[in-house]
């Protein structure tokens, strides 16, 4: 009888192909069957997981013992001499430079990605380091955060091996990530691609905001440009660097390579018989493959959903436009959220709790479920018993609660402070005296709101009886408050800018990011500089969202304003009859209200119930005039998390949880919080930027010939170019006359009303801002279009029916 010959321990990817999982690792046996299917995957080969068995065997290890026993004994193995000759005879055909990737046999399996868990090296040069790489990757299987990966999902060490894959390395242009479907939507008809310069690491690892495409039928829908904070490029001689990127908006990929990409992506994805989560890379126009792997998570199906929930849905699209970070959800947004169940409860209808609502992995947020307020037989006598126990609303007496002059005592003395001379402990003390801002604001709602809702109430009745019911939304707008006098001192701001050709020519023809160090070097510059900060004294807690202090104010990042003004400064805002002042004429020239006691009757509630709109708008400016102290207070948190090691800079605190955050920094501490951020770093490159709430429980109107149609929120007929605008950082690329269309919009976009010809979002209604808003400004709107911004390409010609909600091909 022969003996058994030696396992091979070294295998080229052209021979393997996925049924090679438990000697290749799942990455390995992914590639092959890539090799195999025909895609263009860099050369290379794996060293199985034999090779890994043998060594834990001479080693005699006890896998039950200490990993990082374990991690200290791979590394320093000496590897068998047959063993270094098949790798040197398979390094020697790839030449040059390679990239060594871990791959682990439970790795890049549906249900079990590991996505990060493991090392990755790149640009290795020579055999020693090819060597020196692959003791790493075997190391990197005993990783504190690898063993408490599979403790979570309850696969025991013992039973996992690790084979590495060495493949020619790629110096790419561009690189990064592509989902074959939207990853949380479950929409088939998607490809997100996110892309960055240089090597893939920095989108991969979460290291940057990358460009974001979302392609459908071959065609990019939307675009968002990344913000380059970090590139990451090879050196000669082996290892990386980084730099910090340039971000000009200029897309790193064009359309061809993006149509080469998602068709590359389908072709996958109907070979794997799944949706894939793939990264890609692009060196001198060719398009590589480096890993593809399933999509560990997507949609689940809903089941019934009821029309408050669809309400509900509405208006929490608006309020999360974009996934809220763990820190966010344990700070700001749960103390925003508490004071909204007290709103709510004060007119009857109860809310369940935050974290009731909520769909977390690790700290988290996957997704939102809409609330369904919980009505009662009982709700309507609550809400007449708060109706009698809430006071008539003025703002003077509003102005003098005491819940109102306690938050601004908290935000002027919290403007003084030298956060870096604090005590940790002090800082917790801080941040918890200003997230009572919020809630307590809200709470101020509860005194008032019930009586202005029975005003408004009043008043819709009067004009139902008088046939002009049609007019109240209008007649609702046309009162002073705190977002129209923001916009007055922007328009302000923004007229300053045309008077002054010098100065127009200089904000036109200078990039937003670069504006401040510009306005410094001119005379007219500086003193327009000086008239912002003033503006941003007054004004600077303006939210660009309501529910997450991790986005900036103003206030933080002036470049939002100056973006806004620059779209301002391109044209004057045209002089046109306002909503509210021409359904006021409407209304009054209403034969019984010509004169006499019924006008004066009419007057009196029509002053009553535009309260409601007053206060409203009124209390949730102040509402946010915490943000930035509690923004402030959470980077410092950041800072000194990052002094310590813990963090790579101090926004990436956000990742962490409030309670995550109770002591003080240490070593050993830092050591755990790393480890916790790569985790959810990892998480939340996986989900990408798939809304929180599923745009499944919007209603989707469709009409025959439309390109998208929606819930008609303003009326009118409007014509004009499509410009796409999916966060505040793009307000400048708005030009006079074009049709915006946004995911949706808050009170920080008002200003733009005045410039675009129409308004179409993806959500909303007839309630919402956008719509409010578009009818004060008599401009047609189009609300809850759910796919606006991916099916309305940007430069093509449209008309807005704000009447009918459509919106079709402009002839």
């Amino acid at each position: 009888m022969e003996p058994t010959p030696p396992p091979r321990t070294v295998r080229e990817l052209s021979e393997i192909d996925r049924r090679a999982l438990a000697i290749t690792g799942g990455k390995g046996a992914n590639l092959g069957e890539l090799v195999a299917a025909g895609a263009p995957v860099p050369p290379g080969f794996v060293v199985t997981t034999d090779a890994y068995s043998a060594a834990v065997r001479d080693l005699d290890l006890d896998l039950t013992a200490d990993p990082a026993r374990i991690r200290e004994a791979l590394r320093r193995v000496e590897l068998d001499e047959s063993l270094i000759e098949a790798i040197g005879t398979a390094y020697s055909t790839l030449g040059g430079a390679v990239a060594v990737r871990s791959s682990a046999t439970a790795e890049d399996l549906p249900g079990a990605a590991f996505a990060g868990q493991h090392d990755t090296v790149l640009n290795v040069v020579g055999l020693p380091a090819v060597l020196d790489a692959i003791r790493r990757c075997w190391a990197s299987l005993w990783t504190d955060r690898a063993v408490e990966y599979r403790a979570r999902l309850g696969i025991d060490g013992a039973d996992v091996t690790i084979a590495v894959v060495v493949q020619r390395m790629i110096d790419s242009d561009a690189a990064g990530v592509m989902f074959t479907i939207d990853p949380v939507s479950g929409d088939p008809a998607l490809t997100i691609i996110d892309a960055s310069p240089g090597l893939g690491e920095s989108v991969v690892a979460g290291l940057v905001t990358p460009d974001h495409y979302v392609v459908k039928r071959g065609r990019v829908r939307s675009f968002t440009p990344g913000r380059r904070e970090r590139v990451i490029r090879s050196v000669s001689g082996g290892g990386t660097r980084e730099a910090r990127g340039e971000a000009d908006g200029t897309p790193i990929l064009d359309a061809v390579t993006v149509r080469r990409l998602a068709r590359l992506g389908h072709d996958i994805a109907r070979h794997f018989g799944a949706p894939q989560d793939i990264e890609w890379c692009v060196a001198d126009e060719t398009v590589y493959i480096v890993q593809s792997r399933p999509i560990t998570a997507s949609a689940t199906p809903l089941g019934r959903v009821n029309p408050i929930q669809r309400k509900a849905a509405e208006m929490f699209t608006e309020l999360t436009p974009f996934r809220p970070y763990p820190l966010d959800v344990t700070t700001w947004t749960r103390e925003s959220f508490d004071g909204v169940r007290a709103l709510f409860a004060s007119m009857g209808p109860r809310l369940d709790p935050l974290e009731s609502l909520l769909t977390e992995e690790d700290g988290v947020v996957v997704s939102l479920t809409p609330p369904t307020p919980r009505v009662s037989p009982l709700t309507p006598f609550r809400l007449l018993r708060n109706v009698f126990r809430s006071d008539r609303y003025t703002r003077d007496a509003m102005l003098a609660d005491e819940r109102l002059t306690t938050a601004f005592a908290i935000v002027a003395d919290g403007a003084r402070l030298d956060l870096t001379a604090l005590d940790y402990d002090d800082i917790d003390r801080r941040l918890s005296e200003a997230l009572t801002i919020m809630p307590s604001i809200m709470r101020l709602r509860t005194r008032f709101i019930p009586r202005c809702a029975m005003a408004a109430l009043r008043f819709g009745v009067t004009l139902t009886l008088l046939g002009r019911l049609r007019l109240f939304g209008l007649l609702m707008a046309g009162v002073d408050h705190k977002t129209a006098e923001t916009n007055r001192a922007l328009e302000e701001l923004a007229t300053s800018i045309r008077g002054d050709t010098d100065l127009a020519a200089l904000v036109e023809g200078t990039d937003t990011a670069d504006l401040p160090q510009a306005l410094a070097g001119t005379a007219t510059g500086r003193a327009f500089a000086e008239s912002l900060e003033r503006f941003l004294t007054e004004y600077g807690s303006r939210e660009t969202s309501i529910l997450a202090v991790s986005s900036p104010t103003w206030g933080d990042d002036p470049g939002l304003v100056l973006a806004l003004l620059k779209a301002m400064a391109s044209g004057a805002r045209p002089s046109v009859e306002t909503g509210s002042a021409r359904a006021e004429r409407e209304l009054y020239s209403h034969p019984l209200l010509r004169r006499g006691p019924l006008r004066r009757l009419v007057d009196r509630q029509l002053t009553a119930a535009r309260g409601f709109t007053q206060f409203r708008e009124d209390t949730h400016f102040y509402s946010t005039l915490g943000q930035p102290l509690v923004r402030r207070l959470l980077l410092e948190y950041g800072r000194r998390w990052t002094e310590a090691g813990a963090l790579d800079a101090p926004f990436d605190v956000f990742y962490l949880r409030r309670e995550e955050l109770a002591e003080p920094p240490g070593a050993e501490r830092a050591a755990v919080l790393r480890r916790i951020v790569e985790r959810r770093r990892a998480v939340y490159r996986r989900l990408g930027s798939a809304p929180i709430v599923d745009r499944r429980y919007l209603k989707r109107r469709r009409v025959e010939n439309a390109l998208v149609s929606g819930t008609p929120g303003s009326a009118g007929v409007a014509s004009g170019p499509v410009r796409v605008i999916t966060d505040p950082s793009q307000f400048d690329r708005l030009r006079p006359g074009e049709v915006l269309v946004a995911p949706t919009t808050n009170p920080a976009w008002t200003p733009l009303f005045g410039r675009c010809a129409a308004v179409v979002t993806d959500t909303g209604g007839a309630a919402s801002h956008a719509a409010i808003v578009a009818r004060e400004y008599a401009i047609p709107a189009v609300l809850g279009a759910v796919s606006a911004t991916t099916d309305l390409a940007e430069g093509t010609m449209v008309t807005v029916d704000g009447t009918a909600g459509t919106v079709t091909a402009a002839n």
